[in-house]
C-alpha cells in the first residue's frame, strides 16, 4: 500500500471537502471541460445535441467554438493550475483543428482525454494520436449485439468501433505505444438492460481499460433539465434491470482486477438502478458539480448544472473575452454553486461525483473485498 498515495489523496479530498463546505474553491478544477462543438456524424437515440445545436442556430448564437479561442482557453487552463482538459462534443474528430489543440494542451502540461463515438478514429487518426500523445479515448460502447447498437447509435457502428480499436491496439504493439489507454463510457437505457454484463466482457476482449456506466438522461446537451422522481425504465423491465445491476456487482465483487475494471463503486451502481427507477427523488446525495470540473460550452460561456427551477440561468461570462480564472472564482459561480448544493433533484452523472473521493473509498472497499495489496 502506497502511504504516499494515500496521504496526497487525503490532503487533496480534505481541501476540495472544504471548499465544498464554504462554498468557495480552494483547487483549481480537477478537469476542465471543452465542449468545443455541436458537429456529429451520427444521430445516436438518446442524443438532444442535433436538437440544441439548431436551437441554437435559429438563435445566431455560436455552435463551435474557434481555434483561438480554445487556444486561449488552454492556456488559461494551466495559469489556472488544472491538470486535465475533456475535448467533448459533438464529435471532437470532425474538427480538422483537433490535433493541433491537442499539441497545444500537451505544450501546457496537459493530460488529454478525448470523448469520442469511435467512428472516425482511422488509421490516419490513429497515428496522430500517437504523435500528440492522447492520454486517454473515450468511447461509448452501449450494447454488445449488433442489432441493440443499430437501434441506439446507427447501422454498422459497433463493427466500425471494433473494428478501430482492434487497429489501435494493433499499432500499439507495433510502435510500442502504451497510450492512449481506452476507457468505454456504457449509458444504461431500456434498450440494453440484457447485455450490460456482456458489454464488459466485449469491453475487457478488445482490451479497453475500464468501463464506466452512467443512466440515460433526458437531455444531454442540458442535463440540468429532468423529470424529478420519474421512473425512465418501464416497470414491466424494473426486474431485468435489477438482475443486470446485481449482475454487475458481482462481478466487481469477484476478483481485485474485475474490482478495478468498472470504474463505478458498488454504491453507485446501486444508485443508478435507484435512480432509473425513479426512486432516488427523496435520497439526495452530494453533488460536486460547479467543483469538480469547469465545463465550457460550444457557444462560449461557462456552464453549471444549476436546478431548472433556479429562476437564472445555469451559464454565464464568455470565454473569447473572459479569463478563465476569475470566472472560476466569480460571484456568479458562487451564487450558482449554492444553488447546487440547495439541487435535490436525483443525478447520476459522472459529472457529479468526484474520482478522487471514489479512489479512496475504494481503497478500503477493495482492502476488505480482497485483502490489503501490499504493491499499490
Amino acid at each position: 500500500m502506497n502511504l504516499k498515495y494515500i496521504s496526497g489523496l487525503v490532503y487533496n479530498n480534505f481541501l476540495f471537502w472544504l471548499s465544498h463546505k464554504i462554498n468557495q474553491p480552494l483547487l483549481p478544477p480537477d478537469m476542465v471541460q471543452l465542449n468545443f462543438t455541436f458537429r456529429c456524424n451520427l444521430s445516436c437515440k438518446m442524443c438532444s445535441m442535433n436538437a440544441h445545436m439548431q436551437l441554437l442556430q435559429s438563435q445566431g448564437k455560436p455552435v463551435e467554438i474557434d481555434t483561438d479561442v480554445c487556444r486561449k482557453i488552454i492556456c488559461q487552463i494551466k495559469e489556472i493550475g488544472s491538470k486535465n482538459i475533456l475535448f467533448i462534443g459533438g464529435e471532437p474528430f470532425v474538427r480538422h483543428d483537433l490535433f493541433e489543440l491537442v499539441d497545444e494542451s500537451k505544450k501546457q502540461g496537459l493530460n488529454v482525454i478525448i470523448v469520442t463515438n469511435g467512428v472516425l478514429l482511422n488509421e490516419k487518426n490513429i497515428l496522430r494520436c500517437f504523435e500528440s500523445k492522447v492520454d486517454w479515448l473515450s468511447i461509448s460502447i452501449d450494447a454488445a449485439n449488433e442489432d441493440t447498437f443499430n437501434k441506439i447509435r446507427g447501422k454498422g457502428v459497433l463493427e466500425k468501433i471494433i473494428c478501430n480499436v482492434n487497429t489501435l491496439n494493433k499499432l500499439k504493439i507495433q510502435k510500442h505505444q502504451s497510450a492512449p489507454n481506452i476507457v468505454s463510457v456504457c449509458t444504461i437505457m431500456d434498450d440494453n438492460l440484457e447485455e450490460l454484463s456482456e458489454i464488459v466482457e466485449l469491453c475487457r476482449k478488445i482490451n479497453f481499460s475500464r468501463i464506466i456506466f452512467q443512466p440515460v438522461v433526458f437531455n444531454n446537451a442540458d442535463q440540468s433539465v429532468r423529470d424529478s422522481g420519474a421512473s425512465i425504465i418501464a416497470p414491466a423491465r424494473v426486474k431485468v434491470l435489477d438482475q443486470s445491476i446485481s449482475k454487475l456487482i458481482a462481478f466487481k465483487k469477484s476478483s481485485r482486477q474485475n474490482y478495478r475494471y468498472i470504474a463505478n463503486s458498488i454504491g453507485q451502481l446501486t444508485r443508478i438502478g435507484q435512480y432509473l427507477k425513479g426512486h432516488l427523488n427523496n435520497k439526495p446525495l452530494s453533488c460536486y458539480a460547479g467543483y469538480n470540473r469547469l465545463q465550457i460550452t460550444q457557444d462560449h460561456v461557462v456552464y453549471f448544472c444549476i436546478p431548472p427551477t433556479a429562476g437564472i440561468k445555469n451559464s454565464f461570462g464568455d470565454v473569447a473575452k473572459d479569463d478563465l480564472k476569475d470566472l472560476w472564482y466569480c460571484r456568479e459561480a458562487k451564487s450558482r454553486r449554492k444553488l447546487i448544493k440547495q439541487c435535490r433533484s436525483p443525478c447520476m452523472q459522472w459529472c457529479s461525483s468526484r474520482d478522487n473521493f471514489i479512489a479512496f473509498s475504494d481503497i478500503f472497499q477493495e482492502a476488505r473485498l480482497f485483502g490489503i495489496n501490499k504493491n499499490k
